[in-house]
């Protein structure tokens, strides 16, 4: 691995395909249209993979009909955990929930809503993940939710800051269980995850993903969400700083002991 400022983290040993200890987290506010379709295009994806992976999925408070289908669902596929937060915490409160509730080794992060198709997209980020990578994100392509231009400002910036190399940094994605963990996820978000990765020095790779519209129900991110974006932004890109200097001192400092050592050795000019 490559990189200055990499965390100190027990990556996995194996390859997601090798191992097959991956979680599918989603995450569910009101989804109630989606929910049965969502399971089944699972059930289709682990058809395809020829095993079956633990599904948890996380409902933030939902206030529809979703706990009661939740209900029948985990009765009826017995991959599935549910998970119920009382009341909203968020999508960063739910990454926390997930790292709290797994084991696995990697974490693959799923939507609800059904812009991305399961069956599709959990074996394409799987067979994506290769040695030299540390996670995948899906790139959306022929997306069409009316988000492309903030998207796009937001990733281009993460590109020039913290040397993201991918396109799309907020969508579905596979990481590492533990390297997540050794996060201040209320600080940098879930937004700027993988953007942070990159700058401590993981190889982030991406993999086109086909994008489509959302199957029922409404989108939860409204024109608040780019002030809430920035701000965001703001307390990550200060923490990725923070950590870089830190490290720059920490090297500095053990450099300037070896050298006392060092000479330390030589004879005195007396």
């Amino acid at each position: 691995m490559s990189g200055s400022f990499a965390l100190t983290a027990n990556l996995p040993q194996q390859l997601p395909l090798e191992s097959r200890s991956v979680t599918i987290v989603i995450p569910a506010l009101n989804e109630e249209g989606n929910l049965e379709r969502l399971l089944h295009l699972i059930e289709k994806a682990f058809l395809r993979l020829g095993f079956t992976l633990p599904v948890v999925l996380i409902d933030d408070g939902s206030t529809d009909e979703s706990p009661k289908i939740l209900i029948q669902l985990q009765q009826k596929y017995d991959f599935l955990t549910v998970i119920t937060h009382p009341q909203r915490l968020g999508v960063t409160g739910v990454w926390k929930t997930a790292i709290a509730n797994t084991t696995s080794d990697w974490i693959f992060w799923g939507q609800a809503d059904l812009e991305s198709n399961p069956e599709l997209d959990i074996p394409i980020l799987l067979e994506a993940c290769t040695k030299e990578v540390h996670a995948v994100a899906g790139w959306r392509q022929n997306r069409g939710d009316g988000k492309k231009l903030a998207s796009n400002v937001a990733n281009t910036t993460c590109r020039l800051l913290f040397g993201l190399k991918i396109h799309d940094m907020n969508w579905i994605k596979l990481v590492p269980r533990e390297l997540v963990a050794g996060l201040p996820m209320d600080v940098i978000t879930h937004r700027y995850l993988l953007a942070v990765l990159a700058g401590l020095g993981y190889h982030i790779t991406e993999v086109p993903t086909p994008w489509f519209p959302r199957y029922s129900g409404y989108s939860k991110f409204g024109k608040r969400r780019l002030l809430s974006s920035s701000l965001d932004f703001l307390r990550a890109f200060r923490w990725f700083i923070s950590k870089r200097f830190s490290k720059k001192n920490s090297d500095f400092t053990s450099s300037e002991k070896k050298s006392s050592i060092d000479t330390s050795n030589f004879p005195s000019q007396s």
